[in-house]
């Protein structure tokens, strides 16, 4: 706090002297414009009825001239500079100055009210409690004026007893200004506690999942290297050919895990959360096309879908993709994107020479494939299924087809597609 500047820290403990929460002075300066809204609107409805009274106006519309140009004034101010609202002192001074001008022009009337009961209220919204001397002043201030007002005038018992209840509306329309700031603070510092809440559960959920992906990619490529690399000492001595077997899996290895790590931070940089997960797979095509130099046509509805199952649908895309490029011989690739009720459903094909499915996807480690098997497991992880048609499963189609059924949200129109 030491190191700030008058004026910064004058703004933040005037605010909210506890807990200074960004947003509450700009929510501040927005009710002290409706306030003052307020009162020009009910000054110039007030001025319309005494006119058609009132035999000569003059008078009277000048004190309205005064009260317009005052309101108005401080309108501009505020919404050229909200943080002018910490300022109350300042809007304290000008509005018993000007206060004090409308009385001595009209002696009282409906404007002078008007306009210091609509002072009463910024006098509330701009300082809170603090403003209470002030209220006291105003309505000392306003029983001279009543006093002045009867002993001048002919007025009427009736009259007389109204207007000595009228200055006991300041201490109540700024006690109702003051409950109306605390109440916006208040709701001003729940949301920012809610949204803090919100971005630590995103955090937590982001490192689990960048955990996981870890220890499904880059972990388990780590640590078959070490298991070959285990046995390559003693290969070399006793059986040189599986030493060059040995070497050429850790090599391969290496390659791998290098290609995984910059796939998972490329993952990481890449994926645009302002983005609908449409926008996103398109991306992800994109830039597969421009590194392979495949061809990839998307079809894609803009299907919501929870951040878990955003990534897990993304990661699938690129490594099904990245299966077409390695594994397939294919020149062409299809993505399409639909919804099936609660479903979102997933299609990525190619035309390539295919192979043979088995029964069981988690027979393909046994063969060295830990792609399809970890899109599985993936797919299974948000609740959803993926299955895998190649070979004989596709007839004269060819090619391989992988599929994915996950949890949908809400979806835009049909006719809001992204298509290539």
């Amino acid at each position: 706090m030491n190191g700030l500047s008058p004026s910064r820290r004058r703004a933040r403990e005037l605010v909210e002297p506890q807990h200074w929460v960004s947003g509450a002075t700009e929510s501040v300066a927005g009710l002290c414009q409706f306030v003052l809204l307020l009162r020009l609107g009910a000054t110039l409805m007030l001025v319309v009825a005494a006119v058609l009274i009132e035999p000569d106006p003059r008078t009277l519309l000048l004190g309205t001239l005064v009260a317009g140009t005052v309101t108005a004034a401080e309108l501009a101010v505020l919404v050229r500079h909200p943080v002018a609202v910490v300022r109350w002192p300042v809007f304290v001074l000008v509005e018993l100055v000007a206060g004090a001008a409308i009385a001595g022009l009209m002696e009282g009337g409906p404007v002078f009210f008007s306009f210091s009961c609509g002072s009463a209220a910024v006098f509330g919204v701009a300082a809170g409690l603090r403003a209470w001397p002030v209220w006291v002043v105003q309505t000392v201030a306003a029983y001279a004026v009543v006093a002045w007002i009867i002993r001048a005038d002919d007025v009427p018992a009736t009259l007389a007893v109204y207007l000595t209840g009228v200055p006991t509306l300041y201490v109540l329309v700024g006690l109702a200004s003051a409950t109306a700031r605390a109440a916006v603070i208040r709701h001003v510092n729940l949301a920012r506690s809610a949204l803090e809440a919100i971005e630590r559960s995103a955090v937590a959920a982001e490192r689990t999942r960048v955990a996981r992906e870890l220890h499904d990619s880059v972990e388990k490529t780590l640590r078959g290297l070490s298991f070959a690399a285990t046995s390559l000492p003693q290969a070399v001595q006793q059986r040189p050919q599986l030493a060059a077997e040995l070497a050429r899996t850790v090599a391969e290895g290496a390659r791998t895990a290098a290609d995984e790590a910059r796939e998972l931070l490329g993952m990481l940089r890449a994926d645009d959360l302002d983005a609908s997960l449409a926008q996103a797979i398109e991306r992800a095509c994109q830039e597969w096309a421009v590194r392979t130099g495949l061809r990839a046509d998307t079809d894609l509805a803009d299907v919501e879908a929870a951040l878990p199952v955003r990534h897990e649908v993304l990661r699938i895309v690129r490594e099904a993709l990245g299966n077409v490029a390695r594994h397939s011989g294919a020149a062409h690739a299809w993505i399409d994107l639909v919804r099936e009720g609660s479903t979102l459903r997933l299609t990525i094909r190619d035309d390539g020479h295919g192979f043979t499915v088995p029964g069981d996807l988690n027979h393909l480690s046994a063969a060295g494939h830990y792609g399809v098997v970890g899109m599985a497991e993936r797919a299974r992880q948000i609740g959803g299924r993926l299955r895998v048609f190649s070979g004989d499963d596709l007839g004269a189609v060819g090619g391989t087809q992988v599929v994915l059924w996950a949890p949908a949200g809400a979806m835009a129109p049909m006719s809001d597609r992204v298509r290539t």
